[in-house]
C-alpha cells in the first residue's frame, strides 16, 4: 500500500528582508562581481527574468497597467546574495518587473498569485509560489519548485525537482534527472534524458519520449506512457495505467485496469484485482494475479500466467504458454507449446500449434483442433479432445 504524499499546503517562501536597502529605485543596475546569487521575493503581477550579457543585476519595475507608472524596489545585500522585493512603503498592488541576471547565477523567485517567466542559461532556479503561472526555461541549469496551485511549464533544463499541490504542470526537454512529488492536479513529462521518478496522489499523470528509466507510485489517479525506452517501474493503488510503445524491463503492481499496446518488453504483472488488457508485445510476459480479469493477444515471447480467480483470455502467443492457476476460467486461441496446471474452473485450449501438457482437477477441459501431442491428466470434470489433422504425434 503506497502511503501518501507529503506536500506542503502553502509554498515554502523567503522572508521578505528587513532592515533598510541600500538602494531603492524603479531602475536599477547593481555589479554582481561578489554576489553568485539573486532572490526575489514578494513581488505580485509579471515577474520577467532573462539572462544578460554583462556581470550585472537589472531591474526595470512599474505598475502594471499599461503605460504603468515607475514604482521603485529596493536592492538588499544579504552576504553574497542580492535580493529583489518591494522598497519599504511603496504603493501595493501588481506590478510588471523586468530582471536580467548574468548566466550562471543562482537565483530565487518567491511569488503569490503572479505570472512568472524565467529565461536564463545555467545555475540553478528555485521557484516557491502560490496560485503562479510559471515558465522556466534555463538552458542548462537545473529547477527547485515549490508550488500550490497554478500552472508550471519547464523547458532545457538539466535537472528537475518539484513539489507539486493542485498544479498544472509541463516538463519537457531536461537533459538530466526529474523527481516530482505531486497532490493533484495534472503533470505531464517529455523527452528526459536521465532517470524520471514521480509520486502522485490523486494526480493525472502522462509520460513521454523517455530516454531514462522510469519509475512512478501513484494512488487514486491516473497514468499515461507513451516511448519508455529504458524500462519502467509502477507501484499502482487505484489508478489505471496505460502503455505504449516501451522497450526494456517493466513491472507493474496494481489493482486498477491496465491497458497496454505496441510493446517491446520483458513485462512483469503483479495484480491484485484490477485487470490487463493488452495487444501486441514483443517479449516475455510474466502475470500473477489474484481475481483479476485478463485478456493477453499477439504476445511474441513466452507467457506465464500464474493466480487465482482468474478470467483469462489469451489470443496468439507465440512462444510457450505456461499456466498455474486455481478457481479460474482459462480460454486459449493461438499458441505454441502449452503447459498448464489447473484446480477447478474451466479450461478451453484452440488450436495449439506444439505441444499441449496439461493437469486439471475439477474443471472442465476442451483442447480443440490442436497440431501437436497432447498429453491430459484429469481429476474430475469433463475433458474433450480433438486435433485439426491426425499424424503420427498425436496421443
Amino acid at each position: 500500500m503506497i502511503g501518501s504524499i507529503a506536500v506542503g499546503s502553502t509554498a515554502a517562501a523567503d522572508a521578505l528582508p528587513t532592515g533598510d536597502p541600500f538602494t531603492v529605485e524603479s531602475t536599477v543596475i547593481v555589479p554582481l562581481d561578489q554576489a553568485p546569487a539573486v532572490s526575489v521575493v514578494g513581488i505580485r503581477g509579471v515577474v520577467s527574468i532573462s539572462a544578460g550579457e554583462k556581470r550585472e543585476l537589472r531591474v526595470l519595475s512599474r505598475a502594471a497597467a499599461p503605460a504603468g507608472a515607475s514604482l521603485p524596489v529596493g536592492i538588499w545585500r544579504d552576504g553574497s546574495r542580492l535580493i529583489v522585493a518591494p522598497a519599504p512603503g511603496a504603493p501595493g498592488g501588481a506590478r510588471r518587473i523586468d530582471i536580467e541576471i548574468p548566466q550562471g547565477v543562482a537565483l530565487v523567485v518567491d511569488a503569490a498569485d503572479s505570472e512568472v517567466v524565467i529565461r536564463t542559461q545555467g545555475g540553478t532556479v528555485e521557484l516557491n509560489g502560490n496560485g503562479t503561472r510559471a515558465t522556466v526555461q534555463a538552458v542548462g541549469g537545473s529547477l527547485v519548485a515549490n508550488l500550490v496551485a497554478g500552472t508550471l511549464t519547464v523547458l532545457d533544463l538539466k535537472d528537475v525537482n518539484a513539489r507539486l499541490r493542485g498544479t498544472a504542470a509541463t516538463i519537457g526537454n531536461t537533459s538530466g534527472n526529474v523527481t516530482v512529488r505531486a497532490v493533484g492536479g495534472s503533470l505531464k513529462v517529455t523527452t528526459v534524458g536521465g532517470s524520471t521518478e514521480v509520486e502522485g496522489e490523486q494526480s493525472k499523470l502522462a509520460f513521454e519520449k523517455l530516454s531514462g528509466s522510469l519509475n512512478v507510485k501513484a494512488q487514486k489517479g491516473e497514468v499515461t506512457v507513451v516511448g519508455s525506452e529504458a524500462g519502467a517501474e509502477f507501484a499502482l493503488v487505484g489508478t489505471s495505467l496505460r502503455m505504449t510503445g516501451g522497450t526494456g524491463d517493466i513491472t507493474v503492481t496494481s489493482d486498477a485496469p491496465v491497458v497496454f499496446q505496441k510493446m517491446e518488453a520483458a513485462m512483469q504483472f503483479d495484480m491484485n484485482g484490477g485487470s490487463v488488457r493488452g495487444t501486441g508485445n514483443n517479449g516475455d510476459l510474466v502475470l500473477r494475479g489474484r481475481n483479476t480479469d485478463v485478456s493477453l493477444e499477439s504476445i511474441a515471447g513466452v507467457l506465464h500466467l500464474q493466480g487465482d480467480a482468474l478470467r483469462a483470455n489469451i489470443v496468439d502467443v507465440g512462444g510457450e504458454l505456461q499456466v498455474e492457476a486455481t478457481s479460474s476460467s482459462v480460454f486459449v486461441d493461438r499458441a505454441g507449446d502449452v503447459v498448464l496446471a489447473v484446480d477447478s474452473g474451466s479450461v478451453a485450449i484452440h488450436k495449439a500449434a506444439g505441444a499441449v501438457k496439461a493437469k486439471v482437477t475439477g474443471a472442465d477441459v476442451h483442447i480443440l483442433d490442436g497440431m501437436g501431442p497432447v498429453t491430459l491428466e484429469m481429476d474430475g470434470g469433463d475433458g474433450e479432445v480433438s486435433w485439426a489433422i491426425i499424424s503420427g504425434e498425436q496421443e
